[in-house]
Formats: structure tokens, C-alpha cells, sequence
């Protein structure tokens, strides 16, 4: 009586599938997270709500907020919808971090006071996160002196990465001097290099 070989080497993808559909612990296990991210998305939407409102009230219709962080369309009349609201703050961070990523355009320079308040006093990752980004984005060298204290401020943590670029694009040959010098800095040295490389300005 012969025995079946067993098969040596990988399983290809089909007989994987095949598998984990024949799978019971599997599937449950999949039919229990893909409820669990349900459950977060309509919690989210339903955040979203007083935001929505506020922004069709301004001639913005979009069904999420990051709608507008995923447009190439210009949308000022939605800026000082997105400001109020993040500085409200009480909303799920990631709801936070989209308003702060919608704010990343450059005519939000005119709220840079209000997003820098944002940025420095709060404790939500997300927003800090998105306020971040948006200031980067709304830097002009009118803010080169903000952009420079921001890197120095510890408790920001990783956020700080995004104002290296804008230090280097609007800060002429004093920001060239700073983000040269962040090559040497364990934390910056990274994202500097990239920068420099980017604007063909790395040291060789």
C-alpha cells in the first residue's frame, strides 16, 4: 500500500484561499473585525454630522471630511468651518485629524495663529497630528521664526518631522543652515537628508 506524499514548498495562493474559506475559527474571526470596523466607521459618520452641517450652510457638500483632503478642488469657504470645529475639539481624534489635514492648504495661513494655539495646547494625537500638517502646508516666511521654535517644542513628539520641509522651502539661506545642521540630529536626521536630497542641496 503506497502513502500519499505530502507536499513539499508553499501552497499557492488559490489553495490558501481555499483554506481559510474551509476555515471556521477563520471566518468568524474575520466576520468579527470586519463588524468591529463597521461599527467604528458608522461611529465616526455619525460624529462627522455637526461638521457636514455646517458645511453644506457654507456651499460644501461632501460626505465626510476627508472628502476634501482627497480633492484637488479648491474649497475656502469650507476653511472657517474646519477651523471652529477643531478648535471645539471634542470629537473622535480621527475626525480631529482629518479637519487639521483639510486645513493643509495655503490659503490657511490666515488661521495660523488659531492652528498654532491648536497644535501647541492639545492632547489628541490626532489632532496635533493634523494641525501639524496643516501648518506645514499654510507656512509662508512671514511664519519662519514659528516654524523654527516648533522643532524645539519636545512634547510634540514626531510631529515635528513636518516642519522640516517647510523650513527649507521658505526659510532661504537660514533654514538651508538649520535643516543642513538636523543631519547631525538622531531625530530629524532622516527626514533633512530627504529634504536636502529632494532640492538637490545634500552635502556629499
Amino acid at each position: 500500500m503506497t502513502q500519499e506524499r505530502r507536499r513539499s514548498g508553499p501552497i499557492s495562493a488559490t489553495e490558501l484561499l481555499a483554506q481559510l474559506a474551509a476555515d471556521g475559527d477563520y471566518q468568524r474571526a474575520r466576520q468579527k473585525d470586519e463588524a468591529a470596523r463597521a461599527s467604528v466607521a458608522s461611529e465616526l459618520s455619525r460624529a462627522e454630522q455637526p461638521i457636514l452641517v455646517d458645511l453644506r450652510q457654507a456651499g460644501i457638500r461632501v460626505e465626510s471630511v476627508w472628502d476634501l483632503v482627497n480633492t484637488a478642488e479648491p474649497y475656502p469657504s469650507a476653511l472657517p468651518v474646519l477651523i471652529d470645529h477643531l478648535e471645539r475639539g471634542a470629537y473622535p481624534s480621527r475626525v480631529l485629524n482629518s479637519l487639521g489635514r483639510a486645513l493643509a492648504v495655503r490659503d490657511s495661513e490666515r488661521y495660523w495663529e488659531r492652528l498654532k494655539a491648536v497644535y501647541l495646547s492639545t492632547r489628541d494625537a490626532g489632532a496635533m497630528d493634523g494641525a501639524a500638517v496643516a501648518l506645514a502646508a499654510a507656512a509662508s516666511e512671514n511664519v519662519l521664526d514659528d516654524l523654527i521654535s516648533f522643532i524645539d517644542v519636545e512634547d510634540r513628539g514626531e510631529t515635528r518631522i513636518y516642519f522640516v520641509r517647510p523650513i527649507l522651502r521658505v526659510g532661504g539661506e537660514v533654514g538651508l543652515g538649520l535643516v543642513r545642521a538636523l543631519q547631525h540630529d538622531p531625530f530629524f536626521a532622516k527626514e533633512a537628508r530627504l529634504a536636502l536630497r529632494g532640492r538637490r542641496l545634500l552635502d556629499r
